[in-house]
Parts: C-alpha cells; structure tokens; sequence
C-alpha cells in the first residue's frame, strides 16, 4: 500500500471513530411466489444473502437533521468505508450498496440518538430461488474483517 492510501485510510479511520460507527448484519430474504395455474398460490422464503447495515452518528454524538450538510458528508463517508470493506473481487457474489438519503435511524440503545444508514447487501446472481452459499458468507467475512480494521465495531 502506497503512503497516500495508508494516510486516506487513517483517516478514514479516525473519521469512523469520531461518529461511533457500528454495523448490523441481518439475513437478507427474498419471498417466491409461486404460481401454478389451477393450484393456489405458494409462498417461499429464502435466505439469499445478508444485509449489513453501516450507521454513524453526528460529530461528537450531536443530533443530526435532514437539513444538514453534516449528514451528507457523513453518508459519503459511510459510503467510502464500505468501499473500502467490500472484496475487490467477489467470486459468484453480487455486493451492492444502498444509500439511504432520506432517512435517520434512531438508535434505541443511545437515547434515540439519529444515525445516517448506508446499507451493503451481499448476494448472489444464481437465481431467485437459490440460497446463499459460501461465496456470499466468505465475502461477508472479508467485509467484515475489513471493517473491524477500520476500527467498526458491531452491535
């Protein structure tokens, strides 16, 4: 790694650990509706990936607002470490991210404090009604590992 990548992740870093970044990871479900002309329709739930969500919070725990340019610059810094966290290649995986502009999360756990969200889903291109495999936990393991060296920590 060249001195300005080691410098830009530090601070990166250091930012992270300003706002109290924390992650989530959940399953990420998609629900089949199978249909068979003369046969009520079937419903199927399946496990295709994970969800993991990034949160952050206003500088020094201040309360951010819609209005705020400080939520914009922390969703592009979310936004940076999950581009730094996700695996530059991704076997059979498929690895998107989601911003949510519009919406502050209120953390329930810190006095309904509001958090900007990025959301990085991790999933695969096999077909709707196939589950994940290993692909998709090996690519949400090197995501992880790469956040917890950020200094991320999970809730």
């Amino acid at each position: 790694m060249d001195t300005n990548a080691i410098q830009g992740r530090e601070k990166l870093r250091e930012f992270l650990l300003q706002h109290g970044a924390r992650y989530e990871v959940s399953p990420y479900y998609v629900l089949l509706d199978v249909r068979t002309f003369g046969v009520p329709p079937v419903q199927r739930k399946v496990q295709a990936g994970f969800d993991l969500d990034l949160y952050a919070t206003g500088a020094g725990h201040g309360s951010l607002s819609f209005d705020d340019s400080e939520l914009e610059q922390i969703l592009q810094e979310l936004e940076e470490a999950c581009r730094e966290a996700v695996p530059p290649e991704a076997e059979s995986s498929r690895i998107e991210m989601i911003r949510f502009d519009e919406t502050l999360v209120l953390n329930i756990q810190n006095h309904f404090e509001p958090q900007a969200l990025v959301r990085v889903r991790v999933t695969h291109s096999r077909g709707l009604d196939q589950p994940s495999g290993p692909a998709e936990d090996q690519s949400l393991a090197a995501i992880v590992r790469s956040l917890a060296d950020l200094g991320v920590r999970r809730t």
